[in-house]
């Protein structure tokens, strides 16, 4: 379905002092999508944008004014405001200098159309909705005005707003917001008064001569049945005794078993739906997942039919839908494929989602990131003007498709390889006595030393905490040090979060070396079923050739056994010891070698940052 285009667009919406929001400002595209964890403010961000624009009432009072910490009840001067910038489009459109003369939205806002006063003075219409305590009234008031200015972020709330005339229902409704909440149901919708599936058939668009007729043959259908059907002849013969309780001038008794009028046909309706190779089953014995997408396809017939209905009168309705979690109920693969079904409703779209399958199908510039901390909530974007082509295709294919889970993490750990992958989540659950999914951390294997840089940026863009834990070889610090440099941050040396294994060392080495030797051949010995696989391997291997110009391999010298250890745990063995590895380390009797000491020390830069302690110990 083509992208339908109203005149305007909604760019912006601020919100102060609602619920969880005290600051905050969205830009808005075509399509946005929200992210966060929960309660980080998304649902809060679409209330407020419909409690200022919504098509509807929603009733909000002292329940929806931020509390600060420590507060039981809001102070009666604390107000919530939401500000929303509307701007023209060009006939492509693009953002337009003006609005058209004598169109449909310069006639509906008139005054309220404002210029920027800096820069090429291009028009606007800023609507400002403040939730207030009003001492005449005793309560809460919502009050909307126009905005005389669109003003920097850094000092919105200071905006002075047009005092003349309020802003009202009639040139609010036009770009009204409907929001599809994630309860969405369309066995519910076909039976709730109010709902996009009744408001479509409450009218059918028939001529009165059609009405007329339809229903004419509804009534004989209704003779007819209760003429042939025995049961209900005996039930309306014995509802007739009302009428002498009742009614001492009589009347008459009828049963409709089927609806008489049009009007009310909708409101028995039902709706099957058929496999291949399957018998049909009604809607409502079908699972929540076919009910809510069915939902979603009644709001996209009922906006794009509201848009036909509007351009046929030579009016205009700009469609501007908040729908939560579209992925509910739905499985990985149809969570994929129902994005382009979202993107296919007309008009301006915000989506909050949990789903990184969801997620990765979006446009990265059209990612907003909610991140709460010590009670106040941030969102950011992304700008990928700082990047390079090849760039945003490495992070677009690289990172956010195949590790779309990093945009909802708490924290990130990024590593190159397999053996971390597999080691470091097990040693972090016996650290912290939770695993990482609990703790909300994403810890991510970048795939080569030279993927650092798309996986630091986006973290760091985005504002989710992120940390290193690099193998030691100089070339892996050369790369890790140019994605730094190349994002923006200090050098390895310089970063608390990056933790890099001396002396050159790769994982395994780094183990070895800190005197693991042990754990490391009971590891081999449980992935091989027998007892004295290295011993096995030294006698095999010793004194063979190595490569050219090296010598032979002597593992019988004083540090043999070290050296034999190493070269046995090549790439393809080192992968299935990680596991059994740090599942023994994790049981070891003695604590303090449980966690070797570079693990210990990212484990505890992570726990100060996020107020973790280690299990076992007291909280501070």
């Amino acid at each position: 379905m083509a992208e339908s285009n109203s005149g305007i667009k909604i760019t912006d919406v601020r919100v102060s002092n609602f619920r969880a929001l005290k600051n905050v400002e969205v830009p808005l595209g075509d399509l946005t999508i929200l992210l966060g964890a929960n309660n980080a403010g998304k649902t809060s961000f679409l209330d407020a944008l419909y409690a200022a624009i919504g098509a509807g009432r929603k009733i909000l009072g002292q329940d929806d004014v931020r509390l600060e910490g420590g507060e039981a009840l809001p102070p009666k001067e604390r107000a919530v405001t939401v500000d929303v910038c509307i701007r023209p489009l060009d006939d492509d459109g693009n953002i337009a200098a003006n609005f058209p003369a004598g169109s449909f939205w310069t006639n509906l806002w008139g005054t309220g159309i404002k210029q920027e006063m800096d820069g090429d003075f291009d028009e606007f219409v800023g609507i400002r909705t403040t939730l207030a305590w009003s001492h005449s009234k005793g309560d809460y008031a919502i009050e909307r005005r126009f905005l005389k200015e669109w003003r920097g972020f850094d000092d919105w709330l200071a905006t002075p707003i047009d005092e003349t005339s309020k802003v009202n229902a009639a040139q609010i409704e036009p770009l009204a917001l409907h929001y599809i909440d994630a309860k969405r149901d369309l066995e519910d919708d076909l039976r709730k008064q109010g709902s996009f599936w009744r408001r479509m058939t409450e009218d059918l668009g028939l001529s009165d001569a059609d009405v007329e007729s339809f229903e004419k043959a509804l009534s004989d259908l209704n003779h007819e049945l209760v003429g042939k059907s025995g049961i209900l002849k005996h039930l309306k013969e014995n509802l007739a005794d009302i009428r002498p309780v009742v009614s001492a001038e009589g009347g008459e008794i009828d049963i409709s078993p089927v609806a008489r009028k049009l009007r009310d046909l909708s409101k028995g309706v039902d709706i099957s739906f058929t496999a291949a190779g399957s018998q049909s089953f009604p809607l409502a014995r079908h699972g929540m997942g076919k009910r809510s997408l069915a939902s979603l396809m009644v709001f996209r017939a009922f906006a794009s039919w509201k848009g036909k209905q509007a351009a046929d009168a030579g009016d205009h309705v700009h469609s501007l839908l908040a729908l939560e979690e579209p992925e509910a109920h739905l499985h990985p693969q149809a969570q994929r494929s129902f994005f382009s079904q979202v993107k296919s409703i007309p008009g301006q779209r915000v989506v909050s989602t949990h789903s990184p399958y969801f997620a990765a199908q979006a446009q990265l510039e059209d990612l907003r990131l909610f991140i709460r901390r010590n009670g106040e909530t941030t969102v950011t974007r992304l700008n990928l003007s700082e990047l390079d082509r090849d760039d945003v295709r490495k992070l677009r294919h690289g990172v956010v498709s195949t590790r779309g889970d990093l945009l909802f993490s708490r924290a990130v750990v990024f590593f190159e390889g397999e053996t971390e992958e597999q080691a470091l989540p097990i040693l972090a659950e016996a650290y912290w006595g939770r695993t990482i999914h609990e703790l909300g951390f994403s810890f991510v294997r970048v795939g080569g030393n030279g993927n650092y840089f798309p996986f630091i940026w986006l973290a760091q863009r985005l504002d989710i905490p992120w940390y290193v834990f690099s193998d030691g070889e100089q070339e892996t610090i050369d790369r890790l040090e140019g994605a730094l440099h190349k994002t923006g941050m200090p050098p390895v040396a310089s970063s608390a979060n990056v933790v890099v294994l001396p002396g050159g060392n790769d994982f395994e080495a780094q183990l070895i070396s800190e005197g693991y030797l042990p754990e490391i051949e009971e590891a081999l010995d449980f992935i091989h079923g027998k007892k004295g696989y290295l011993d096995a391997y030294i006698e095999k291997h010793h004194g063979l050739p190595r490569a050219k110009n090296k010598p032979a391999t002597d593992y019988k010298c004083e540090n043999g056994r070290i050296i034999a250890a190493g070269d046995a745990l090549d790439s393809r063995l080192k992968t299935r010891v990680a596991e059994p590895l740090a599942e023994m380390l994790a049981i070891l009797p003695d604590q303090a070698r449980r966690f070797p000491a570079h693990i210990r020390a990212l484990f505890e830069r992570i726990s100060d940052d996020h107020c973790l302690t280690q299990v076992g110990e007291e909280a501070s």
